[in-house]
């Protein structure tokens, strides 16, 4: 599953009404709530979840395949929210859609460097880049190793006195 989170500008109206302007976005792009809690499908038939619809600072939102059709919906949602995307929770890859005016509302961790895109393929290409490189920086999953073989524990240094003391049967 990957996610990508959405950082409302300074110019991102407020609530009420960031939640219309929300599912008016999937309107647009032709996505449907299939009735079950943050899902939405896609005319393609991907899905997509949506958390924080009607949070102040942002929202966030999963997708277990990128398609075309993905990143078109999160454009949409991007232009009628006035919003920025953040690749990654740090805020490191921050983009906007061209034109958007503004700061990302709530205080990031990095200094992002913002980049701005024109079109859902340049979305697209931008969010496969954000994939790859998080692939790159998560460590190679490792077998853990099998636990050991307990082997009965022997008398340290000491425990004769420490039996005696506590009325161990010596």
């Amino acid at each position: 599953m990957f996610t990508v989170y959405f950082s409302h500008a300074t110019t991102t109206p407020f609530q009420p009404g960031l939640r219309q302007l929300v599912e008016a976005a999937l309107v647009d792009s032709g996505a449907e709530r299939t009735g079950l809690e943050a899902e939405v499908r896609l005319n393609d038939g991907a899905l997509l979840y949506l958390f924080g619809e009607d949070e102040t600072d942002g929202m966030l939102a999963e997708y277990p395949v990128l398609t075309p059709t993905v990143a078109e919906a999160l454009l949409t949602i991007l232009s009628r929210t006035n919003s920025f995307l953040l690749g990654d929770p740090r805020g490191a890859a921050l983009v906007r859609l061209s034109g958007v005016v503004g700061e990302p509302r709530a205080p990031l961790i990095f200094a992002p460097q913002i980049t701005e895109f024109e079109s859902a393929d340049d979305l697209l290409e931008l969010l496969k880049q954000i994939h790859e490189s998080r692939e790159d920086s998560e460590p190679a999953s490792r077998p853990t190793p099998a636990p050991a073989a307990r082997r009965p524990s022997k008398p340290g240094p000491g425990s004769f006195i420490l039996d005696l003391l506590f009325g161990k049967a010596v």
